[in-house]
């Protein structure tokens, strides 16, 4: 699997893992479970981690439309030489050679 330009999920992802530990280092070891960052955290980490995964989708369907996806094993049809020829036409609506 390949991913190509996925810098904004990573921030995203690490910002989400530094909250998680932040909590836990505000809520047991340095504050001793301030009850008013809880709130905080709560509030923003569902949201943090939402965006991580909208950007991880979003950056998938990019790399999909754009052309990073397996090419299909049909077999490509070769343009005939009929097709490829220009027609002009003259100002009179005559053919022009």
């Amino acid at each position: 699997m390949v991913f190509y330009n996925h810098l904004a999920t990573l921030v995203c992802g690490v910002f989400s893992g530094v909250l998680v530990l932040l909590w836990y280092l505000f809520h047991n070891v340095i504050l001793g479970g301030l009850a008013v960052l809880d709130v905080v955290f709560i509030m923003a980490l569902p949201p943090m981690f939402f965006l991580t995964i909208i950007c991880f989708v979003s950056q998938k369907s990019a790399d999909y439309m754009h052309g990073s996806h397996k090419p299909s094993h049909k077999p490509s049809k070769k343009p005939s030489k009929k097709l490829s020829k220009n027609i002009v036409y003259t100002a009179d609506g005559r053919l022009a050679e």
